[in-house]
């Protein structure tokens, strides 16, 4: 269904170590104290760089963040600069400026204190996207988990808001797939990334990445709960008479969970947990 591949050989392309490494050293000299009551500054700069080496690391933890982790990912690796200057704002003043509006994190977050389940840098950054989308259910580390779980669904139009804020990509396109049209979204998502965009997945995580029973499948097959980034390397066989249409291999590169992970399976398994891709260019 599913392996884990080795990222070590992209994760420098496009970067420029020497001047990252000066606007982290900027940050961490900065003598402006932190908003953030029970995050260490030390701690953050050394996250970030970790992040900076390795967008891998960033993870949502035991949070039910991964549309901004997903969405987080993408800002590293494309605008690593950004991502610093975010992370700088965020902490000295609990706010940063989107592309057309300004993201500040609640108070609430910001004296909150308790078991974050994740890194601190990825604590600060996806906790302040996921709160500021919320509207009823608020985001604490002390919440009950149906609470944290409720508080951590993302839905697509909040995904095109991040992409569209943090990384400010203008061209935005959402492809539901509710019924039908995966393999024209997965084509979609391949165009748009051989352009030098961004695509995210909205799957059924147990059907698409676990190893179900049959009945566990058939339950997991009617919703989805979980975004990726989709990598690329994005390959559909066509149908034949040995295969047939649900047996057709799909393969294609995800991040998701703090890693790589390159996607095997036959287009049954896709139009079964496959909800949507969005794209920006």
């Amino acid at each position: 269904m599913r392996s884990d591949t080795n990222t070590t050989a992209e994760i420098f392309e496009g970067r420029d170590p020497a001047s990252l490494e000066q606007q982290l050293t900027k940050f961490a000299r900065s003598t402006q104290s932190g908003v953030w009551n029970h995050l260490d500054k030390q701690q953050i700069i050394k996250d970030i760089r970790d992040r900076l080496h390795n967008p891998y690391q960033i993870q949502q933890g035991e949070q039910p963040f991964c549309g901004p982790a997903a969405v987080v990912f993408e800002l590293i690796r494309k605008q690593p600069s950004r991502y610093i200057d975010i992370c700088q704002s965020l902490y000295e003043h609990g706010s940063f400026q989107g592309h057309t509006k300004k993201f500040v994190a609640a108070g609430r977050l910001c004296r909150g204190y308790g078991n974050l389940r994740m890194a601190q840098a990825d604590w600060m950054i996806l906790a302040t996207l996921r709160d500021c989308a919320n509207k009823i259910v608020p985001v604490h580390p002390k919440a009950p988990k149906l609470i944290r779980e409720l508080g951590g669904i993302t839905k697509p139009w909040e995904i095109s808001g991040w992409v569209r804020e943090l990384l400010g990509y203008p061209q935005i396109k959402s492809h539901p797939t509710p019924i039908s049209g995966e393999f024209r979204a997965l084509q979609e998502a391949n165009n748009t990334i051989e352009s030098g965009g961004v695509a995210f997945g909205l799957i059924n995580s147990q059907g698409l990445l676990g190893n179900n029973s049959f009945l566990a499948s058939r339950f997991h097959r009617i919703y989805p709960n979980h975004w990726v980034t989709i990598l690329g390397n994005i390959s559909i066989e066509p149908p034949t008479k040995i295969t047939k249409n649900n047996h057709s291999r799909v393969e294609f590169d995800i991040y998701s969970w703090g890693r790589k992970i390159h996607v095997s399976t036959d287009t049954a398994t896709i139009k079964d947990f496959f909800w949507g891709v969005t794209v920006g260019n």
